[in-house]
């Protein structure tokens, strides 16, 4: 046990992020101290902690705490142990902790915030672009362009993280919507966007637009989006990424398994089976965003890997690589990608999971595998596969993948009536990507 007498104030304010969410405003808890990022253990950390977190992040409010790794496992330094707010304190390093750098933990226990957001960008190509749109009472309403100027602009910019502001709506358009929308106005000295002045408007406005000039704003490694298209499922086909707005390829020019099993990690797809080239999932359109690229199959981005610079090759589209992943589970027989009876693959064969103590937290850990949203049912029948040998699965509901929960085998009897697990989900997070934010 710790004992109080332990824990410090410390004075001067550190940077936070958040890391390996959904968007800025959840992930996993990290600060900046002597030139690293570090994470914060999830001993002692509670909704209070959040709370503060969420605030200096100028996040809303916080919706709920997540422990145990559950935005993934930092790297490095644990900077943070023992952390105790009141929830009033305008920085984490304001609460009573440990110290710096004093810890009992690994990251297995990094601590995570789950924040309701004040500001979003939406319907963009990345998370500096879209339809600006603010959090209040508990629902989205879009900004006016009215009154909206470069100062408005480029504080949100900043805000965000995202560098200087592109200040031309005519160049992009990130479509319209009925919300309701407000008038802001911002005096000089507010920090946030959510501090200025809302005036309702009851009559049709225009929406304010923004798209970044700098893609790796902060200094931080711009991670694009990544896909598989044209395969036989969502772990197979050929490689795609996301710049500059627009979808390409990768070139085939020494691509291995070790790449392959980056691009199979990244998108929560288990192990690379193999590596493709010359097209195999047929060419692709428009750009080669990558070429030369070589991995030593531990990164946790294709963009971590050595290659020249976005856009440089020497290929067509006839060296478009491609990947076979392994994956360990899939939905049959539902509407869609994000619906139906839950398999799961163990060695070499797709294996049925029964519904006994099927719940929220397993249909919970399968959703967000499968980077579908969040569970909207977990009962429902999408035909029944026969298979008499299968799995019983318990999740805490906290797990990334259905492999880390508690899986037991089990073979029916001809006097079971155990039926196969279904799950349905709201949809996918981000289309076609898993975290665009892996590493910022």
């Amino acid at each position: 046990m710790v004992r109080l007498s332990f824990l410090v104030h410390l004075t001067d304010s550190k940077p936070l992020r958040l890391m390996n969410g959904t968007n800025r405003c959840n992930g996993r808890v990290e600060l900046f101290h002597n030139g690293q990022w570090g994470t914060v253990c999830d001993d002692r950390w509670g909704m209070q902690e959040a709370a503060v977190v969420c605030r200096e992040m100028n996040c809303g409010n916080a919706l709920s705490v997540k422990h145990n790794a559950f935005f993934g496992r930092g790297r490095d330094k644990v900077w943070l142990d023992d952390v105790e707010c009141s929830g009033h304190e305008k920085s984490l390093v304001d609460c009573r902790n440990r110290g710096l750098g004093e810890h009992n933990c690994d990251h297995n226990e990094d601590a995570g915030v789950v924040c309701s957001a004040s500001v979003r960008l939406f319907n963009g190509t990345n998370r500096c672009s879209g339809r600006v749109e603010v959090s209040q009472g508990g629902q989205w309403w879009k900004i006016c362009n009215s009154n909206w100027g470069q100062e408005e602009s480029t504080r949100l910019c900043k805000e965000l993280g995202c560098g200087p502001p592109k200040n031309s709506q005519e160049s992009f358009h990130f479509g319209d919507t009925r919300l309701k929308g407000y008038r802001i106005t911002c005096a000089r000295n507010v920090s946030s966007i959510s501090d200025c002045t809302f005036q309702e408007i009851t009559e049709t406005c225009e929406g304010v637009t923004l798209k970044e000039i700098h893609e790796n704003a902060h200094n931080n490694v711009y991670i694009p989006m990544l896909r598989l298209v044209d395969g036989t499922d969502r772990c197979s086909g050929r490689v795609e990424v996301m710049h500059g707005g627009q979808w390409g390829t990768v070139c085939d020019d020494e691509w291995d398994i070790r790449d392959a099993e980056v691009v199979c990690r990244v998108i929560d797809c288990g192990t690379a089976q193999t590596a493709k080239t010359n097209a195999f999932f047929g060419p692709g359109q428009g750009n080669i965003w990558l070429d030369d690229v070589s991995c030593l199959g531990n990164e946790t981005s294709l963009m971590h890997c050595r290659h020249p610079p976005l856009g440089e090759n020497n290929c067509g589209h006839g060296e478009d690589a491609g990947v076979v992943c392994s994956a360990n589970i899939r939905l049959i027989n539902g509407t869609g990608q994000c619906s139906g009876r839950v398999e799961f693959s163990h060695g070499d064969h797709w294996s049925p999971t029964f519904n006994f103590n099927w719940g929220m937290n397993e249909a919970t850990v399968v959703c967000r595998e499968m980077n579908c949203g969040d569970p909207v049912k977990f009962t429902g029948s999408y035909g029944q596969g026969g298979a008499q040998r299968g799995y019983k699965v318990s999740c805490s509901g906290r797990e990334s993948s259905l492999s880390q929960c508690t899986l037991t085998e089990y073979v029916q009897t001809s006097s079971d009536h155990m039926e196969e697990a279904a799950v349905e989900c709201s949809g996918k997070t981000c289309p076609d990507t898993k975290r665009i934010l892996s590493e910022f």
